[in-house]
């Protein structure tokens, strides 16, 4: 039997892979020429400064995939505030897993390192007005521009759909009290009942009565979320996988 006829444009993916691969091999054949001249310049005679170049590449390839990994894998980050103590400390440093969080909607009991939303922004301005006004003082500098490329870190209490509220210092996500880091301070404050929005988390700091978090600003959009934390690693003494 005659094989069917190829679809217009079957080949184009292909041919556009054995392009780019063309164009990086090029570009490699490039850099190891040019690399080597420079070399030359700069070596002794006696030394190969095509060898010298070829360790160069690796090294180079090395720091770029660290930097792969470092902005689309997972990345280090520490701990400034108490938040989220006992749980995380100030100076606390831990992992940031990336990837799956892209695929799924983060679950109530993880913890989550995100951008803080432009109602978080909000308050922390009005906050920062009116304690200059309590004081008498000018209206501080505004560096909410500066502070979107801040990032949080908080436990996920609740997702789309969920009703929350904060009552007889006890959190409770539809009706019963909710799930969650056994060593977290029990809330001061009350909440009325607010659902959850679509695409959207409600969290908060382990340290309850010292967080800046979504019984604050409300609920935290999903494409604010940058990864959920897996492990602390720094100091050693608290080595340790995060709990979920």
């Amino acid at each position: 039997p005659r094989a069917a006829p190829r679809a217009a444009g079957a080949e184009k993916p292909n041919l556009a892979a054995a392009d780019v691969r063309g164009r990086l091999e090029a570009m490699s054949r490039r850099f190891d020429r040019d690399a080597t001249d420079l070399l030359k310049t700069w070596l002794p005679e006696d030394v190969d400064a095509r060898a010298v170049g070829r360790s160069l590449r690796f090294y180079l390839r090395i720091v770029a995939v660290s930097f792969l990994v470092r902005w689309f894998v997972a990345e280090p980050r520490y701990i400034e505030s108490s938040s989220m103590a006992p749980t995380f400390l100030p100076g606390d440093q831990i992992a940031v897993e990336k990837v799956s969080t892209l695929a799924r909607l983060p679950a109530p009991g993880e913890v989550v390192l995100f951008r803080p939303p432009r109602s978080a922004l909000d308050a922390e301005r009005q906050s920062e007005l009116d304690r200059a006004a309590r004081r008498g003082a000018p209206p501080p500098r505004d560096r909410t521009q500066q502070r979107r490329r801040d990032v949080f870190v908080k436990r996920v209490v609740a997702g789309p759909g969920d009703v929350v509220e904060v009552r007889d210092r006890v959190v409770y996500v539809n009706g019963a009290a909710a799930a969650g880091a056994a060593a977290a301070t029990a809330p001061a404050y009350t909440l009325e009942p607010r659902r959850v929005p679509p695409g959207s988390l409600f969290v908060l700091g382990d340290n309850r009565n010292r967080s800046f978090d979504s019984h604050v600003w409300g609920a935290l959009p999903r494409e604010n979320v940058v990864g959920h934390v897996i492990l602390r690693y720094w100091p050693p003494g608290r080595f340790g996988l995060v709990e979920h």
